[in-house]
């Protein structure tokens, strides 16, 4: 069931938030519902909704989707500024998006795509040799373990369409949605 709060904030865009509870950082579920936030909204250009409100219709000044994880829960969520009379249309296009993603599961070059994607993102972050020491400091004080980027890399390709799709229709789903309006 979709709970919504509109908020008349009399301001010149209109910033809607749209998510859902997510996985903690232990669940075996987290990274698939990364790997989907990166398809969906992560911080390529090429993200679907990048594509699908800005690129293609012009009417956001900016759209992401974030997914932000704890020990024992999380948060997923879409958010983006638009004008005022592109609201609706911009969050029937989001839903759009997040349709596709719980209506079947991901081609399997599309799958290989994202995780090719994925991979680069990590071995990138791993170039900055201080944020790399402070990340397994912060995992060895959370978890009392830390990841390298071949583990990581290896449970990325372990990740199949199937687990994606499940990922999806728990958190993803339209119809199970917060939504927040300023307006």
């Amino acid at each position: 069931m979709v709970h919504e709060v509109v908020i008349e904030k009399n301001t010149h865009q209109a910033h809607v938030m749209m998510g859902h509870t997510a996985y903690g950082a232990r669940d075996e579920k987290h990274l698939a519902l990364f790997l989907l936030n990166n398809i969906l909204g992560g911080p390529a250009m090429s993200s679907r909704l990048n594509m699908a409100l800005r690129e293609r219709q012009g009417l956001v000044y900016t759209v992401q989707s974030t997914l932000t994880t704890y020990t024992d829960t999380g948060v997923w969520s879409i958010y983006f500024g638009c004008d005022q009379k592109d609201v609706k249309r911009c969050r029937r296009l989001v839903t759009r998006e997040l349709q596709k993603l719980v209506d079947a599961p991901l081609p399997e070059h599309a799958l290989n795509a994202a995780k090719r994607q994925l991979r680069g993102q990590v071995h990138l972050s791993y170039e900055n040799r201080e944020e790399v020491a402070l990340g397994m400091g912060k995992r060895m004080l959370h978890y009392g373990h830390y990841r390298t980027a071949e583990e990581i890399i290896e449970a990325i390709d372990r990740l199949t369409a199937k687990q994606l799709h499940e990922v999806a229709c728990e958190v993803m789903n339209p119809d199970n949605l917060t939504i927040l309006v300023y307006v």
